[in-house]
């Protein structure tokens, strides 16, 4: 029997994603539920890109932060990981890849 070879975790699209899943499982609410949560703010959002979020498949505007921390009734630096040193942030957000800020013009 072959052994896979684990795969190389890409650099995500956000730093929240993380955090956001391990809030939501502390509250014992599904993507499903904690995305109807958020429709009830205002933010309309579905379970899929919920999930996209926590998987750091996808960019999170300040505004969404908000509503995030709002619904979870937790600080907003609640949100961000605790031990993750700015110069490992750094040089993977100048260098352009998949957590930069803003996409490159190539990048869809």
């Amino acid at each position: 029997m072959k052994r896979k070879k684990p795969r190389k975790k890409k650099a995500g699209l956000n730093l929240v994603g993380l955090q956001v899943r391990k809030w939501r499982g502390n509250q014992g609410w599904s993507q499903e539920m904690m995305a109807s949560k958020l429709q009830l703010q205002g933010w309309s959002i579905s379970r899929h890109s919920l999930a996209k979020l926590e998987l750091g498949l996808r960019r999170v505007s300040d505004c969404e932060l908000f509503f995030v921390a709002k619904v979870l009734r937790i600080d907003l630096r609640d949100l961000f990981p605790r031990q993750m040193p700015l110069k490992q942030i750094g040089p993977a957000f100048q260098s352009g890849k998949r957590n930069a800020l803003y996409p490159t013009r190539g990048e869809k």
